[in-house]
């Protein structure tokens, strides 16, 4: 594989790992939660540092950014960002404006410019680009500690 190419896992391949969790003991399912959330709070923590390297609203990205959620309890890392209850001083609140400073707008002039398509979507500023990033390190570091956790329980 060069690299280029980064392998991911597919919605099915994701819930046919949910699935295998059913059938670990409690303890193996506790270490992958242990595994899976630091694995979310590493990438969490590089969002964060990317949303300080906005040269355009800055502070609104930081806020996104620092406001974002790691859940403990999901076997697979979860990463929450934008809520209603993080509200700015002129009313609006992170789930309302992430998607526009994620992605921009040419319609909405509060938010960046749009960002090139990608795909099926657009490439964003902050979040996809890190989480694209580092998603060969995150998938080889998950691979590796649930190999572990498959041998020992």
């Amino acid at each position: 594989m060069n690299q280029a190419e980064v392998e991911a896992y597919n919605r099915k391949e994701i819930r046919q790992v949910i699935k295998a969790f059913k059938a670990m003991d409690e303890k193996a399912v506790e270490e992958a939660k242990k595994v899976s959330g630091a694995l979310a709070d590493y990438a969490l923590g590089q969002i964060q540092k990317a949303s300080g390297t906005r040269t355009v609203a800055t502070k609104v990205a930081v806020r996104i950014a620092q406001g974002g959620k790691v859940s403990k309890s999901s076997k697979v890392g979860e990463i929450s960002l934008g809520f209603a209850s993080q509200k700015f001083s002129g009313g609006a609140d992170t789930k309302k404006l992430w998607g526009g400073m994620e992605f921009g707008s040419n319609k909405f002039k509060q938010f960046p410019a749009r960002t090139p398509r990608f795909r099926s979507g657009n490439y964003g500023y902050f979040i996809y680009p890190t989480l694209k990033a580092i998603q060969p390190y995150i998938i080889r570091e998950w691979q590796d500690a649930f190999s572990k956790i498959l041998k020992e329980f």
